[in-house]
């Protein structure tokens, strides 16, 4: 890393802890360090992430791609979890969970997110479809109709936690989820 460098650095909070990642970048625009500062500074949580985002760093200043760590660390499941304050990312399934998918949104190209699944939520809620405005149905008065087969959630539900209520899988619901046996969210609208 160049002695004098660029970085990004932004504010966060998932759940009920707060805190700031710092990136510094390489001359071409690419991460190659990483700071983590959470709430409650001294506490174990505080340090595991300066370690972890030591580690990290070291990881990408030896070549490790910064794809590879948020394959690795997205959809990764501990507490704190939960709501964010970040309008492009509003749930996250841990700390590590938002970093990663933050970092995705900030380095990767939009090819590679889409591969991984990692979506901003107005790329999630984007509904032009190609084609869409040349598109014509013909209606026939009188036609039978036939409701359409339940859908199947496009996403795998790896990452859904489970629900509140009666404990079942919950399944993704566009940036929420829902219960399929009880019909909980988790808190989205």
């Amino acid at each position: 890393m160049p002695r004098t460098r660029q970085s990004k650095t932004f504010s966060f909070r998932v759940a009920d802890c707060h805190g700031y990642m710092t990136v510094g970048e390489y001359e071409d625009g690419r991460p190659g360090e990483l700071f983590l500062t959470v709430a409650k500074q001294g506490s174990t949580l505080a340090g595991i992430m300066d370690a972890f985002a030591i580690s990290v760093s070291h990881g990408l200043q030896y070549g490790v791609p910064l794809r590879s760590y948020i394959e690795a660390f997205t959809n990764v499941r501990f507490e704190p979890a939960g709501i964010t304050d970040d309008p492009e990312l509003r749930i996250a399934s841990s700390l590590v969970d938002y970093i990663f998918r933050r970092l995705a949104l900030d380095y990767l190209s939009a090819d590679e997110r889409h591969q991984l699944g990692i979506l901003s939520t107005d790329e999630r809620t984007e509904q032009h479809l190609p084609g869409l405005e040349e598109a014509t149905v013909e209606t026939a008065i009188g036609a039978e109709f036939v409701p359409d087969p339940p859908s199947q959630p496009l996403a795998t539900s790896n990452d859904a936690p489970l629900c509140s209520t009666c404990g079942d899988q919950m399944v993704r619901a566009g940036t929420c989820y829902t219960c399929r046996s009880c019909g909980s969210t988790s808190g989205c609208g």
